[in-house]
């Protein structure tokens, strides 16, 4: 309103705004405000100690101008929280695991530092999902974790009897839809969303295929897995494939309360070559696997290279240190704002064929040279 009278500023004032900010690590913002203290003190002189609209306006233009502020964000980084949860495996091995080397790392490529702007806090339910999730999430509530990479689809699903506000990405799962995670793959819907490992029906008819090139004569396929997984689209399309090779696929049912019955079984009546499955508990016991493999000379396909790192004779499936890598992308999407129930869920692009030709040699086999120029990596 022309005019108008503002507040007036006295010299005494704006030396007590200058000593005001006049503390160590603040250099900067100093100068500015001895700046504004002279402009305020011209002001008074100049105005008779009082300012118009006009006037003030044009001090402050002047002043971002000859000396913008930093912006808190500048001054205070955000620290984020993000929780990485394995379903298997001691917790204490997690920061060691390939994967998990492979998700902080896509995360530093996008500009995420431990330490500097973000927090791992490692976790597993060492094979105890329905028990530790619960108190798991809870703990996660009360850190304020911004968001929680999922190492399985079933750690996923159980959390989500936990929270439905709290962020998931999951790593690995074999068909979310069809678990009842998510509505669909386009459109989650929920608070979870993540990285399934379905690739189709032709995933498993490859590994099959490279099985029978590596040991021709087998028949009998025994296919290490859970009862569901043999009734879904994995475990159908084994069957499918297997008949269409000349084999007879069966089923060699593993579950948590039936682990030790399923290796008793493969020991008491092996077959001719096993497959083992995507379920995360395999990886547990995968000494286990290795030890009847020898023991029998009974030839493995796997569904990850780590199985085959570890030992294993031979895995074709999903890259899953790509994978995790990817996982940082949804993990930064959502830090920045992004709904996981917008999030669509992505499906593997990256499979490799990995083979351990000491593995091969331990129980008698000799691979054939196609199938090793086919390979992304030989283990010698």
């Amino acid at each position: 309103m022309p005019g108008r009278a503002y507040p007036q500023i006295t010299n005494q004032s704006a030396r007590r705004n200058h000593y005001w900010c006049a503390r160590p690590g603040l250099k900067h913002e100093r100068m500015a405000v001895d700046h504004m203290a002279t402009q305020y003190i011209i002001a008074q002189e100049t105005f008779g100690g009082f300012m118009d609209r006009r006037h003030f306006i044009a001090l402050l233009s002047s002043i971002s101008t000859v000396f913008p502020f930093r912006s808190y964000a500048q001054l205070a980084k955000k620290m984020y929280r993000v929780a990485v949860v394995g379903a298997n495996g001691p917790q204490a091995s997690m920061r060691e695991l390939s994967i998990t080397k492979a998700f902080m790392e896509g995360m530093r490529d996008l500009g995420y530092v431990e330490g500097e702007n973000v927090v791992y806090e490692l976790r597993s339910t060492e094979g105890k999902v329905a028990e530790r999730t619960g108190p798991m999430v809870a703990e996660f509530k009360a850190m304020g974790i911004d968001v929680v990479v999922a190492a399985a689809g079933v750690l996923a699903k159980e959390m989500m009897r936990h929270t439905s506000t709290m962020p998931i990405v999951m790593a690995v799962s074999p068909d979310p839809v069809a678990d009842g995670i998510v509505s669909s793959l386009a459109r989650p819907g929920g608070n979870v969303t993540g990285f399934s490992v379905q690739a189709g029906p032709e995933l498993e008819a490859k590994r099959l295929q490279f099985l029978k090139e590596i040991a021709p004569t087998m028949v009998r396929v025994g296919y290490l897995a859970t009862k569901k997984e043999w009734d879904d689209v994995d475990g159908k399309s084994l069957q499918i494939a297997g008949q269409k090779l000349g084999m007879t696929p069966y089923l060699v049912e593993n579950s948590l309360a039936s682990s030790t019955e399923a290796f008793r079984s493969l020991e008491s009546d092996p077959p001719d070559a096993l497959v083992v499955s995507h379920w995360t508990s395999n990886w547990v016991r995968r000494q286990s696997i290795f030890d009847f493999a020898l023991h029998r000379r009974v030839p493995v396909t796997y569904p990850w290279r780590e199985y085959v790192d570890a030992g294993g004779l031979m895995s074709y499936g999903v890259n899953l240190v790509d994978q995790y890598r990817r996982v940082g992308d949804y993990v930064d999407k959502i830090i920045k704002g992004a709904n996981p129930a917008e999030l669509p869920i992505q499906l593997p692009t990256n499979f490799e064929l990995v083979i351990n030709l000491k593995a091969a040699k331990a129980i008698g086999l000799e691979v054939p040279a196609p199938v090793l120029a086919q390979a992304a990596e030989v283990i010698e």
